[in-house]
């Protein structure tokens, strides 16, 4: 969870709103018939050019106007309320978030709220409990956001996301996981939740210990956001499943690099011996060499046992092609897509997977050729296609129906993005 999104609700909440207060001349009818609260005459005579100031972009003069008024003596509530409103603006227009975060508490705490309308002490609360949330201070921001919730207005999704955190960061997993829980179900269907929301959503199942829960809410996330570090969370999570084998972790190993997971070194070794055992040499050396680019470099001796294999693969490609193509079943076509795939020759691979399936044959398995068909489709921008061949992958072991299910999930995440553009 991070705090980006957060100030970037303060500052877009602010400019979304009327910034500045426009003062408006008191007419003898207005005089006999007050509407709400006003500032004092002294008070008035300083924020009304700050208020001009601020319209002109000319904060260092808005700001010494607003320090006079703060250092006027008898001032009202009401006075102090506006001071602060003005002295906070000023300083999210800063990024001085220590001190809007100061003003706008002042103000929530202020008996002057409940003098101004409804609007208005939304607009006070939503910022209070965003910035609280973005200062650390998650008893204010639960307070805050609290009663932001109980003045009944509208749903708001950035403000709900924040207060969930702040239940989060506060202990409170439960509170946690009901807030961002609902903020997420009541997002409308085809459309990324809210970041953060769903983000506390995760974490607070965790801690409830809900870890099937969790995992579905973690493929939420990746349906829309491409986190590295969560994709790395989920594939960590994946090669776990009982009896994979080495070539079923390999098509695992595969989407972990396509997406860009966050991977260690160990993750680079054991993909590129993982292609060696397999006898996928030429794979096993562009992993070593993508890792080394990473700066998460393998072991020497691996690395040279993979470059030595690759040079001498190279060398009798060509040979095993044609004893694939005249094969006449399907095994040794597969093989031949799982080496191309390797190569980086990703129509090769596809139409050789295409041969497997058609020759078939006892030895050759149909879902291991499904798999590399819809990798190598998906690598040459044919999405639909891919879905197609990995919606035919249908052996029921787990860990067949693990890649599936994990590379189905990444088109589906390449459909949401595209969706929103």
């Amino acid at each position: 969870m991070t705090k980006r999104f957060i100030r970037a609700a303060v500052v877009a909440c602010l400019m979304g709103s009327a910034a500045a207060i426009s003062f408006v001349p008191m007419t003898p009818a207005m005089a006999a018939k007050p509407t709400g609260p006003s500032v004092s005459t002294p008070v008035a005579k300083l924020l009304k050019p700050a208020a001009d100031k601020l319209g002109t972009n000319d904060i260092a003069g808005a700001s010494d106007l607003v320090k006079q008024a703060q250092a006027l003596p008898d001032l009202t509530d009401f006075d102090k309320y506006k001071i602060n409103e003005f002295a906070g603006q000023i300083a999210i227009k800063n990024n001085d978030f220590d001190t809007a975060s100061k003003a706008y508490f002042a103000m929530a705490d202020s008996p002057a709220l409940a003098t101004v309308t409804p609007e208005e002490q939304a607009q006070t609360l939503r910022i209070a409990t965003l910035l609280a949330a973005d200062r650390k201070n998650y008893p204010a921001g639960i307070k805050y956001g609290k009663a932001f919730i109980a003045l009944g207005g509208a749903h708001d999704a950035q403000l709900e996301a924040s207060l969930a955190e702040c239940y989060y960061y506060s202990g409170d997993y439960v509170n946690a996981e009901a807030m961002a829980n609902a903020i997420v179900a009541a997002t409308p269907a085809g459309t990324a939740p809210t970041r953060g929301a769903i983000e506390v959503l995760l974490y607070s199942q965790i801690k409830n210990g809900k870890q099937d829960a969790a995992h579905t809410t973690l493929e939420t996330i990746l349906t829309y956001y491409n986190d590295p570090d969560e994709w790395g969370q989920l594939l960590d999570v994946s090669l776990g499943v009982k009896g994979i084998s080495t070539i079923q972790a390999l098509h695992i190993y595969r989407l972990r690099f396509v997406v860009k997971a966050t991977s260690r070194a160990d993750d680079y070794s054991t993909a590129a011996s993982s292609a060696i055992s397999v006898q996928l040499p030429v794979e096993a050396d562009a992993i070593v060499k993508a890792g080394s680019a990473a700066g998460a470099a393998v072991p020497p001796k691996l690395a040279a046992d993979a470059a030595g294999r690759a040079a001498t693969d190279r060398k009798t490609i060509g040979a095993f092609e044609g004893e694939a193509k005249k094969s006449p079943n399907g095994e040794l076509d597969m093989r031949l897509a799982e080496t191309y795939y390797g190569y980086g020759r990703y129509a090769d691979a596809a139409e050789a997977a295409r041969r497997a399936l058609q020759k078939g044959g006892a030895k050759m398995d149909a879902n291991e050729a499904n798999m590399v068909l819809g990798e190598s489709l998906l690598a040459s921008g044919d999405t639909a296609g891919a879905q197609a061949a990995f919606n035919a992958v249908s052996d029921a072991s787990a860990p067949w129906a693990k890649a599936k299910h994990l590379w189905l999930l990444y088109l589906g995440n390449k459909y949401a993005a595209t969706a929103q553009k």
